[in-house]
């Protein structure tokens, strides 16, 4: 699916979506779990680093280093 498609099917779905309270609030549980889903895996992926890093050897990055890669 081209990220044209993509875009009017989402658009499409929201339409639907913002016709029916159920489904409205439904949706926005969907999207909370979502981010709190994304949260966790970066979450998740920092920690894993950071037990390679000490098994490998290698120092923590100081938050210098950190706000850097931002």
């Amino acid at each position: 699916m081209t990220t044209m498609e993509l875009n009017a099917e989402l658009f499409r779905q929201l339409s639907i979506i913002a016709e029916d309270e159920s489904l409205r609030r439904k949706a926005v549980k969907a999207v909370t779990r979502l981010g709190k889903e994304e949260i966790l895996k970066g979450i998740d992926a920092g920690l894993k680093e950071m037990v390679e890093r000490k098994h490998s050897g290698n120092k923590a990055k100081t938050l210098e280093e950190l706000i850097n890669e931002l």
